[in-house]
């Protein structure tokens, strides 16, 4: 059973014809000998032969001059808005820095500031999960205007 299971995780190198001549010969002998594992590679065989056998058309000129404008946009928008969650994180992390060293500011202050921020934190966190698990049976997320 063993050599069975060696022999099955090289049944798809072997196909692919990236086995050693020596690998090959090895699975040849087993398959030829096993039935079970004969089994599996001529069913192998089979589905990938179908598969080589579909046709998938390339685009037309006017299906690429669709998509690259949306490619190109979706692209823009994560970058930016990646780079405007880093700067803005860079920024709040220094004011926050600034803000807890300055001992000009008395500690209630900075305590009552603290509670301020955490907790509209915190409600925008809530607010954004919710939104995710809305999301998911939202039945117009999918409508476009």
């Amino acid at each position: 059973m063993d050599h069975c299971r060696t022999i099955e995780e090289m049944l798809s190198a072997y196909l692919d014809g990236e086995l050693t001549q020596q690998d090959r010969q090895r699975v040849e002998v087993h398959a030829d000998s096993c039935g079970a594992c004969g089994k599996t590679l001529a069913e192998l065989k089979r589905v990938s032969a179908g598969i080589g056998g579909l046709h998938t058309p390339e685009p037309t000129p006017e299906q690429w001059s669709r998509m690259m404008p949306i490619v190109v946009t979706k692209t823009s928008r994560g970058l930016g808005w990646l780079l405007a969650l880093i700067g803005g994180a860079i920024l709040a992390g220094y004011a926050i820095y600034e803000f807890a060293t300055d001992d000009t500011v008395d500690a209630l202050v900075k305590i009552a500031v603290a509670g301020v921020v955490g907790g509209s934190a915190l409600l925008l966190l809530s607010v954004i999960l919710d939104r995710l698990r809305a999301r998911k049976t939202d039945r117009y997320k999918d409508v476009e205007l």
